[in-house]
């Protein structure tokens, strides 16, 4: 059964408001209206009982025979109490620099002036905050890490607001069930002192999957659902992680929403396209956020994603052998042997980079350069699917190129099992490029002879 620790701590109570609401505040009558949505309260808990006994205080309500005391007090009595997030800390400057990150949420204003920072030492505005949308601790989190603030922050579910029939479709919804999950797998992983890696598998049997189905009878919901928001919250969070707090609004702007696939696509692709896409929607440059094939930004995870991409590059070539085989078009002919040997080369400075043959700044020569091979990809002057396989491989083998630097930046680096692959892979493009090269030599003579001996006759 978890409990909240009686240490000393930070925390912040999140309150729905379902509509606009005038508040009558302490013996003086002092009056405020509240719009509907989403508010934050942050405080601190250094007395006796820690913890503990601050948040069981706040979960009480009037007709408990709570004593109304603080201004939040009294806000408790008609918003809805739906989460809190709380964090073991002593330091007393703690409370302040999670008031700073809280009004740097998307949308985030001060309704109330001083709303409980009337003694605050630390000037802040307010510790008492109004967001239109709910809240993530992701961007919380990620908030703080910008403020060298990095202290681990756990959740307790309180109640969920009613769910209206607009509240209730739609990805956004679909996430905050899946942080759902997130959130308690944290806590409890934190909470029996293992590594969250264990509680990753939703197989049957294991941890996180015995998690999950107590989510499920919580919510009352199916294990396919909360699985699939699980996956889709996951998703989001990597992007979070990656790009910051602009990352919500893009996803779910109600006006040009992105798609469920594009977000689970681009949430598996590098930090750095990650933040090219997502820049790239607010700056007006993109539409969608979906990972496209003309992105030339560094875009390797991890290094055996080398010889998957090599494996795709090969298949490509080998199934353009035979085409070029029966082809009697010169300029598909031609196209075919061009992309075929600039892959080759591309394989060929590959090899050498990882053989150490060839310095990692000078990896990529002008002629294998992002500028030369786009130009020559988006070429119109032959289309078809034949020449497409042609620049498939072509892209899949220089986007190794173009990302060798960055990966040895980062420390990614082969295993035994990746050169070998490698090495395998890199020979048989090798072999079926000659071969396309030959074979478009090879048929541009038979029809150059069938054109003499036409133009003979």
């Amino acid at each position: 059964m978890h409990s909240i620790p009686k240490s000393p701590g930070v925390y912040v109570l999140v309150f729905y408001l379902s509509r606009k609401t005038a508040i009558t505040f302490d013996r003086k009558g002092a009056q405020h209206k509240f719009l509907p949505g989403w508010y934050l309260y942050v405080g601190s808990a250094c007395g006796p009982g820690g913890l503990d006994r601050r948040l069981a205080r706040h979960k009480r309500q009037l007709v408990d025979g709570k004593r109304m005391h603080w201004n939040v007090d009294y806000f408790r009595e008609r918003a809805l109490l739906c989460e809190i997030w709380y964090s073991e800390n002593a330091d007393s400057d703690v409370e302040h620099q999670w008031a700073k990150a809280l009004i740097e949420l998307p949308g985030a204003s001060v309704p109330a002036a001083k709303f409980g920072a009337s003694d605050c030492r630390a000037k802040c505005p307010s510790h008492f905050f109004h967001v239109p949308e709910r809240p993530s601790t992701a961007v919380f989190r990620k908030a703080l890490a910008t403020r060298i603030c990095s202290i681990e922050v756990f959740v307790e579910f309180i109640k969920e607001p009613r769910r209206t029939k607009k509240a209730a479709c739609g990805l956004q919804r679909e996430y905050f069930d899946g942080r759902r999950f997130l959130e308690v797998r944290r806590r409890v992983a934190a909470e029996s002192k293992s590594p969250l890696s264990e509680w990753c598998s939703l197989a049957k049997n294991c941890l996180a999957r015995r998690l999950a189905e107590q989510i499920v009878k919580q919510t009352k919901t199916t294990f396919p659902k909360i699985k699939r928001a699980i996956q889709f919250a996951t998703a989001v969070e990597t992007l979070i992680e990656s790009c910051g707090e602009s990352v919500l609004p893009v996803l779910f702007d109600p006006v040009t929403p992105q798609s469920r696939e594009a977000i689970l696509s681009l949430s598996r692709t590098s930090d750095v396209r990650q933040r090219h896409r997502i820049n790239g929607v607010i700056e007006g440059r993109f539409r969608s956020i979906a990972p496209q094939s003309d992105d030339t930004v560094f875009d390797t995870v991890k290094f055996g994603e080398v010889p998957s991409r090599l494996a795709r590059a090969r298949g490509s070539l080998e199934k353009l052998q035979h085409r070029v085989d029966v082809t009697c078009d010169c300029s598909l002919l031609a196209e075919s042997k061009q992309l075929s040997r600039l892959s080759r080369l591309a394989a060929t400075r590959l090899q050498n980079c990882l053989n150490g043959r060839v310095d990692v700044s000078t990896a990529v020569p002008g002629y294998l350069g992002k500028e030369t091979v786009i130009s020559i990809l988006k070429s119109s002057n032959v289309q078809g699917r034949t020449v497409g396989m042609a620049r498939l491989a072509l892209r899949l083998i220089v986007k190794n190129l173009w990302d060798f630097e960055e990966m040895t930046h980062r420390g990614l680096l082969p295993t035994d099992n990746d050169m070998q692959a490698v090495e395998c892979e890199v020979e048989r493009i090798q072999r079926a490029a000659r071969q396309i090269e030959q074979q478009g030599e090879i048929q541009n003579d038979l029809l150059r002879k069938e054109q003499s001996h036409v133009t003979a006759a």
